[in-house]
């Protein structure tokens, strides 16, 4: 016997565009799910440490945001995100040697998920393709299923990206008759192999996209993240013109507050940030504003510092638990 609930999805089915048969749960928030399991310790979500961040100090900044800035605070805002934020954007990039980025190419977006969205939005026909390391993260590939779009894979090594390899890898898909319309990268400690692009490689992988006319979709949530070692340009820094930038404040602050942005060409800005606009209007005012006193009030580059010391501690006992514990090979 057919229940009536069962009658209605049979009969909406037949309603559902194909962009929405092909949205699936995402596998990283699976892994979400799965960590918030008390009896395990998980090594496989981005969760940060936030028992480190100043909480009560934060929570003062939040009540004070409230009691004498609600009005604003708790009112829609702009769609670009709120002037304060966006200068301070500036600066937190500028602590990764960017340095070509103008407040007026600032977009502040709903985490770097959003600036994914935003990207395939614009840039992206069903059956476009676009590329990516091998492997790459499982929510841009979640983002790019759910636009009807390709995800082609390109070969990677101890090194990152190989160049010689994406240069095949186009030459092979337009061969095909594929359109190839961005490289979506996560030079600093790919997720999830842990990578880091060559320093060396980085140059040529910005000329060969841009003599090939396709974008370059650089994700970096972790560049800040580094426990040794010197950091590498990033692409933006290399080619103001042919990258989009998304940056977040999830792992260098909190991922709770869902604030992340973009930074796009002065050419493409315009209909970049209308994409946004149109699903979720604005940013969220408050948070900007928790985030912004968070980066005038306290030092946040210490902090980072502070995660930096903490998580090499973690990854360095790891490791020798591995070698002691597991099984050769």
């Amino acid at each position: 016997m057919t229940t009536a609930s069962e009658s209605l999805t049979t009969s909406h089915e037949s309603l559902l565009s194909e962009r929405a048969a092909g949205i699936k749960q995402s596998a990283v928030r699976d892994v979400f799910e799965l960590s918030l399991d008390p009896s395990l310790v998980s090594l496989a979500g981005g969760n940060p440490y936030l028992q480190l961040l100043p909480l009560e100090k934060v929570g003062e900044m939040a009540r004070r945001i409230i009691v004498e800035q609600g009005p604003e605070a708790l009112q829609y805002g702009s769609g670009l995100g709120t002037p304060e934020l966006r200068a301070q954007i500036i600066d937190v990039m500028a602590a990764e040697g960017i340095t070509n980025v103008g407040v007026e190419d600032v977009v502040v977006t709903n985490g770097s998920q959003s600036a994914q969205d935003m990207a395939c939005k614009v840039f992206c026909n069903p059956g476009d393709t676009v590329l990516c390391e091998d492997p790459t993260y499982v929510g841009a590939l979640n983002t790019f299923e759910a636009y009807q779009v390709s995800a082609r894979p390109v070969g990677t090594d101890a090194n990152g990206l190989i160049p010689d390899a994406l240069r095949a890898r186009i030459a092979e898909l337009r061969a095909a008759g594929e359109r190839i319309k961005f490289l979506y990268t996560i030079p600093n400690f790919n997720n999830p192999s842990g990578i880091t692009l060559a320093a060396e490689r980085r140059q040529e992988i910005v000329d060969i996209c841009r003599e090939a006319g396709i974008l370059i979709l650089e994700d970096n949530p972790y560049g800040m993240l580094r426990y040794e070692g010197t950091p590498a340009p990033t692409l933006r820094s290399l080619d103001p013109e042919n990258v989009i930038y998304m940056g977040s404040f999830s792992k260098i602050f909190a991922p709770g507050l869902r604030i992340g942005w973009a930074a796009v060409p002065t050419h493409l800005f315009r209909r970049f940030y209308l994409a946004g606009e149109a699903v979720a209007l604005c940013p969220p005012t408050l948070n900007q504003m928790i985030i912004s006193a968070y980066l005038n009030e306290h030092d946040w580059k210490g902090q980072i510092t502070k995660y930096n010391d903490l998580y090499r501690s973690r990854r360095d006992a790891m490791l020798e638990a591995l070698a002691k514990y597991l099984p050769a090979g």
